[in-house]
């Protein structure tokens, strides 16, 4: 035998040829047949259904923001709206020590602001009352303003505003005040 050569096969009986190919015929398992016909069942129920149900994303959606509208209500309704630690020396105390390690970066020791506005002027963009002064704190505003309720907690927020209503007020607009004018600066030493 040649390489290339064809061995062929014998043939048999019950064969039926076909182009000169052997084909045989055996009936489609029955159990395929069955899958296939579930999945066409369950494919037009669950159309029907879906189309029948009254469901769709936007509804789940809407569901699931009230939902958590509903929560952030009870959160917020759970929070003091006054600030528990007002007058409290020893809470004063601990919140001047955060005060002047993380707040003093931006809004100075004396909390007349650096980067941040000043927290000691009659200017208050978002508010001044305890509540406002709270979200501040603990959600952060647009422009600047971390949030630090995850870091400090409310307990050190509301002993930080405690400290802060011990601070020297001052009457004229401050840093972050549409009123504020900032102060010339000194000409340069070695300046022209």
């Amino acid at each position: 035998m040649k390489p290339g050569d064809e061995i062929a096969e014998r043939g048999r009986e019950d064969e039926s040829a076909r182009d000169g190919i052997g084909e045989e015929d055996h009936a489609i398992p029955f159990w395929f047949n069955a899958a296939f016909g579930a999945t066409i069942v369950f494919a037009l129920t669950y159309m029907a259904y879906y189309v029948g149900s009254d469901w769709t994303q936007k509804k789940q959606y809407e569901a699931e923001v009230a939902s958590a509208q509903a929560l952030a209500r009870e959160i917020q309704a759970a929070r003091p709206s006054v600030n528990p630690y007002r007058g409290n020396a020893a809470a004063i105390a601990e919140g001047a020590q955060v005060f002047s390690t993380i707040c003093a970066a931006c809004h100075k020791p004396d909390g007349t602001g650096l980067i941040g506005p000043s927290l000691v002027d009659p200017y208050w963009k978002y508010g001044h009352e305890d509540a406002d002064l709270f979200l501040t704190v603990s959600g952060g505003r647009p422009g600047g303003m971390p949030a630090w309720a995850a870091q400090l907690g409310d307990e050190t927020i509301w002993k930080v505003l405690a400290y802060l209503e011990t601070l020297p007020k001052q009457s004229a607009p401050g840093l972050g005040s549409p009123d504020f004018a900032a102060p010339a600066s000194a000409p340069s030493a070695g300046g022209s």
